[in-house]
C-alpha cells in the first residue's frame, strides 16, 4: 500500500511529458478535414448537430475567439485534455493502492498508446473521451473505497458531460448499469443518490435531447445509416485484432492483467469498472462498431494493470522485470509513433509503413489516411479563389460555392474570407441543415464534385480549374471547380431529396 500523503511526482511527470511530446510537432502538418468541420460547426453555435455532440465545436469556437486562425491553437485543447487523461490514469493507479511503478505503467502504457498519440494532435471528439471515462472510473473507485453513496451525483454530472461531447458515453452509463447490478454497489440503489447522479446527467444532457427531439432525432438516423454502410463491413476479427493495434501490442500484457485484477479477489471492491468494459467490449462487437470506439476504456485497465503487475513483480523480487516492462511498453511507442504523429515528412511516413509492415498493406493509406487528411486545404481554396475572381462582379452577386465534402466546405469558410470568399454550402451531414442561401443562385462554383456527377445535376457544366494535388490519397488527387448552371431539378428540390440520415 502506498502513502497517499506522498505527493503523485509520476503523474505529474508523465503528464507533463505528453505535452512535450506534442507541442513541437503540434501545428507540423496542415488542418484535419474533420477540424475544418468542427471550426464551421463553431460558427454555427448550436446544442446539437446532425453527427455529434456540441462540446467540440463549442472549444473550436472558443479556440477561433482566443487564437484566431491558429492551428496550434486549435489543437491544444485536444493535447491539455491528453494530458490530464494521464495525470487522472496515475491517480486512478495511486487510488487502487499502486506504488510508484503500478503508476508509471499506467502512465507510460497511455502514454504511448498509438490512438492517443494520434487524437491528442488533432482536435477531434475521441481526443476528450478518455477525460470523462477516467473522471468517472476515479469517481467510482472513491464509492467503492467508502461506501459513500453522495459520490454519484458527481458521476452523473461527469456522463452529461461526456455525452455533450460524445454520444457513446452512453455506454459507459450501460456498463456502469451492468455493473452496479452485478457487484455490492447494488445496495446503493435503495438511496436516492444514484438516481440523482442519473438526474444530474439528464439535466447537463437535456438540451441536446430537446434539440433531437426538435428535428427529428437527426444523430440518431445517421449513426444507423452509418452502422449499415461503413462499420456493416469491420468483422468481428478485424474488431478484435485492431485493439492490439491500437492500444500498442506491447501493452497488451498491461490491460489484459488488468481485467484480471478486477475480476481477481484483490479487485473486488473496484469490480464495476471490469464490468464496464466486458460490457462495452460486448455491445461494440455486436454492433460491428469501428475499432477506436473503445479506446476510451482501457485507461482504467491500464491502471489496475499497472497495480497487479507492481504485485506480481514484487513477489517475484525480480527487479529487473520492472525496467524490461517499460522499455517494452517504450519500445512498441517508438515503433507507432511515426504513424501516430506528425514526426516525419508525410512521404517517408508510408515508406517507414511500408518497411515496418513488411509490406503487408498493399494501401498504407489504410494506416496513414488521417495524415494525408491534413493536406491540400489551401490548394482546394486557392483553387476555388481563382474560378470566383474569374466571373464578372456581377456574377459573382448571384453565385454559391457548393462543395462536395465538409472538408472542402470547411475549408472555404475557414481559410475563403481572407481571399474574400463566401461562405459555402454542402450537402454533408451538419452543412446540409444550414441549407441554401434565400437569394437568388444564378450560378454554382461546384468544388470537389467529378464530372460526371455535375453533369447529372446540372444542364450546363464548364471546369474552370483542373488541379492536381500532392501529398493527399490517391483517390483525392485530382480537383476540380466548376461552374454550374441550369439545374435539371430546382436547388431546394436537390436539398430535400438528399438529406444525410
Amino acid at each position: 500500500m502506498i502513502d497517499r500523503g506522498s505527493p503523485p511526482l509520476v503523474p505529474w511527470a508523465c503528464a507533463a511529458l505528453k505535452l512535450l511530446l506534442h507541442l513541437p510537432v503540434l501545428s507540423r502538418y496542415g488542418y484535419h478535414h474533420d477540424e475544418l468541420y468542427f471550426i464551421a460547426c463553431g460558427q454555427h453555435l448550436d446544442v446539437g448537430y446532425v453527427d455529434h455532440s456540441p462540446l467540440v465545436p463549442w472549444i473550436a469556437r472558443l479556440s477561433t475567439e482566443w487564437f484566431g486562425p491558429s492551428l496550434a491553437g486549435l489543437r491544444i485543447f485536444a493535447t491539455l485534455a491528453g494530458a490530464a487523461a494521464i495525470l487522472l490514469v496515475g491517480l486512478l493507479a495511486r487510488r487502487l493502492r499502486g506504488g510508484p511503478f503500478a503508476q508509471l505503467v499506467a502512465c507510460v502504457s497511455m502514454l504511448v498508446a498509438p490512438v492517443f498519440l494520434r487524437t491528442g494532435n488533432l482536435l477531434c471528439i475521441p481526443a476528450f473521451e478518455p477525460l470523462f471515462w477516467l473522471a468517472a472510473s476515479y469517481l467510482l473507485v472513491r464509492i467503492a473505497e467508502g461506501d459513500d453513496p453522495r459520490w454519484w451525483t458527481a458521476v452523473g454530472s461527469v456522463i452529461g458531460l461526456g455525452l455533450l461531447n460524445k454520444h457513446s458515453m452512453v455506454f459507459f452509463g450501460l456498463g456502469l448499469g451492468v455493473g452496479i447490478l452485478a457487484t455490492p454497489l447494488r445496495h446503493h440503489l435503495r438511496t436516492p443518490w444514484p438516481w440523482l447522479g442519473a438526474a444530474a446527467a439528464l439535466l447537463l444532457f437535456l438540451p441536446n435531447v430537446v434539440w433531437q427531439i426538435a428535428h427529428g432525432f437527426p444523430t440518431l438516423r445517421f449513426l444507423i445509416d452509418l452502422n449499415r454502410g461503413t462499420m456493416a463491413g469491420i468483422a468481428a476479427l478485424q474488431f478484435v485484432a485492431g485493439q492490439f493495434l491500437y492500444l500498442n501490442p506491447a501493452a497488451a500484457v498491461v490491460w489484459i492483467a488488468g481485467l484480471a485484477f478486477y475480476f481477481s479477489s484483490l479487485g473486488r471492491p473496484y469490480r464495476v469498472l471490469g464490468w464496464i468494459w466486458v460490457t462495452v467490449f460486448v455491445v461494440l462487437l455486436l454492433a460491428k462498431s469501428k475499432i477506436y470506439y473503445l479506446a476510451p476504456a482501457y485507461p482504467a485497465l491500464f491502471a489496475a494493470g499497472g497495480v497487479a503487475l507492481e504485485r506480481w513483480i514484487a513477489r517475484r523480487g525480480t527487479a529487473w522485470l520492472r525496467r524490461a516492462t517499460i522499455a517494452l511498453l517504450a519500445s512498441g511507442g517508438v515503433l507507432f509513433a511515426p504513424v501516430s504523429l506528425p514526426i516525419l515528412s508525410i512521404e517517408t511516413t508510408d515508406r517507414y509503413v511500408t518497411t515496418a509492415t513488411l509490406g503487408a498493406f498493399e494501401n498504407v493509406y489504410e494506416l496513414t489516411g488521417d495524415l494525408h487528411g491534413m493536406f491540400g486545404w489551401p490548394e482546394r481554396v486557392h483553387a476555388v479563389e481563382r474560378a470566383y475572381r474569374a466571373l464578372s462582379p456581377n456574377a459573382r452577386d448571384g453565385v454559391v460555392i457548393w462543395a462536395e465534402g465538409y472538408g472542402t466546405a470547411g475549408a472555404i469558410d475557414h481559410l475563403g474570407p481572407a481571399l474574400g470568399l463566401p461562405k459555402a454550402v454542402s450537402l454533408a451531414n451538419s452543412y446540409w441543415m444550414w441549407g441554401l442561401p434565400e437569394r437568388p443562385i444564378d450560378t454554382v462554383l461546384a468544388a470537389g464534385f467529378s464530372q460526371e456527377t455535375l453533369e447529372r445535376v446540372f444542364a450546363e457544366v464548364e471546369i474552370v480549374e483542373r488541379v492536381e494535388l500532392a501529398q493527399v490519397d490517391p483517390d483525392n488527387r485530382e480537383f476540380l471547380v466548376a461552374a454550374c448552371s441550369a439545374p435539371r431539378r430546382p436547388l431546394p428540390e436537390i436539398w430535400a431529396r438528399n438529406r444525410p440520415y
